[in-house]
């Protein structure tokens, strides 16, 4: 007998890791939606340059100046600024796809300076990360305004 699957014996929620990166990707475009103009604005612009800053300076270093930029949590994210708000947000979705990836992993910042964590893993990460802010740059140039944007007002 046979054994390869017939189409009703086929998974019906097999998904590549692409069409999962594409998915939350796009469910993160759709929160920062949520936001006012300034942040959308903002959230493109760093998402824009992420890929090239991570390439740059490394994953390690660029989640530490998004930290930087966020300054102390005990402000709460509705009182900060636009630029620390979706610096703020850029940090978690990077945070929250990996921490969904791999589950040893609560923060990703402290998770690679911590004893137990290979340049071969923070290499791994950083691949996925890429792949990730591939699919977050594609869905924030179609859906978010660009800074330079002119936003009309109705003047009475």
């Amino acid at each position: 007998m046979n054994k390869t699957l017939e189409n009703s014996e086929k998974p019906k929620n097999l998904r590549s890791m692409d069409q999962e990166r594409a998915k939350r990707a796009w469910d993160c475009i759709q929160e920062v939606k949520n936001n006012d103009t300034e942040v959308k604005k903002k959230y493109r612009s760093y998402v824009k340059n992420a890929p090239a800053l991570i390439q740059i300076n490394g994953l390690g270093n660029a989640l530490a100046f998004y930290r930087s930029k966020i300054g102390k949590e005990e402000t709460g994210e509705s009182k900060l600024s636009p630029e620390k708000k979706a610096y703020s947000i850029l940090y978690n979705h990077i945070n929250g796809w990996i921490k969904g990836k791999r589950k040893e992993i609560n923060d990703t910042l402290e998770w690679i300076i911590g004893q137990n964590t290979s340049s071969m893993d923070v290499f791994s990460v950083t691949v996925e990360i890429m792949s990730f802010l591939g699919w977050l740059e594609r869905f924030a140039e179609a859906e978010l305004p660009e800074e330079n944007d002119k936003i009309e007002k109705n003047n009475p």
